[in-house]
């Protein structure tokens, strides 16, 4: 990593178009978006690093465009800032590997399989959240038995919840389709909202297009939709009390920008 005269030594030789372009880089990183910790401790937000540099990343994306970070670039800041930290970070063994986008190691004897999601849908709720493609499942359009159709759900969250330890999700909050993000929220949804899908009995599964609630201690936290049109599963209403919101940054108003 460059020291700060080093960085300082550069520039004397960049081209009036260079130096610009870092003016800009450098306005966008004075004006970070405002970060509120909404679990203190947890495996991200315990180092105040981590959070610093997502923030970070949040500003510089935004000093370029207006358009939220979708999930390709949301997956490059996550292991950026993962990075940054000094933590093992690997990708998927193979590009056919199902459910795992990447694999991290916070600490030794700490190895997270995590699968990355994201959203700017408009509109998205404050207290609950949707997953518009957990996965891919081709045999949803081939089978047509109740039965059939539970066997198969079930043997498939058994491989996902086996594969996975954490599902990350960033939500993008906008006013406007053309504005960008007022706020970004960091959720952690826990792959154990899954389990009572053992537990569903076959009656559930009678439909086409069969909505399978998960509960948790009696209280349904979320619906599981097997997606026959687009051979996909869908989680829906996933209630934000059954899930950990890490972290939001929220974009700072003129009058809130430090030195104003």
């Amino acid at each position: 990593m460059m020291k700060l005269e080093e960085i300082k030594s550069k520039l004397d030789g960049l081209s009036p178009v260079k130096v610009s372009f870092i003016a800009r880089v450098i306005e966008a990183l004075s004006n970070p978006p405002a970060l509120n910790v909404r679990s203190v401790g947890t495996w991200l937000t315990a180092n105040p690093e981590w959070t610093e540099y997502f923030g970070l990343a949040l500003s510089v994306h935004h000093g370029a465009t207006t358009e939220p970070l979708r999930l390709t670039a949301f997956e490059t800041v996550f292991r950026n800032a993962c990075e940054h930290m000094d933590w093992n970070v690997l990708p998927p063994e193979s590009q056919t590997q199902r459910f795992i986008d990447m694999t991290v190691s916070p600490r030794p004897g700490m190895t997270l399989h995590l699968s990355l999601k994201s959203t700017a849908a408009r509109n998205l709720s404050k207290t609950s959240l949707h997953i518009s493609k957990l996965t891919e499942a081709s045999w949803i359009q081939d089978i047509r038995k109740a039965s059939q159709r539970r066997f198969e759900t079930i043997n498939l969250f058994r491989a996902y919840r086996q594969a996975v330890s954490h599902i990350i999700m960033l939500r993008a909050f906008r006013d406007k389709q053309e504005a960008p993000p007022y706020l970004y929220q960091l959720v952690e949804v826990p792959v154990s909202i899954f389990d009572s899908i053992e537990d569903a009995p076959v009656e559930a599964f009678a439909s086409d297009g069969p909505r399978v609630p998960c509960m948790v201690d009696g209280k349904q936290v979320a619906t599981v939709a097997l997606d026959r049109s687009d051979a996909k599963i869908t989680v829906s209403g996933i209630s934000l009390s059954a899930c950990i919101i890490h972290a939001e940054w929220q974009k700072q108003e003129e009058s809130q920008r430090p030195g104003k």
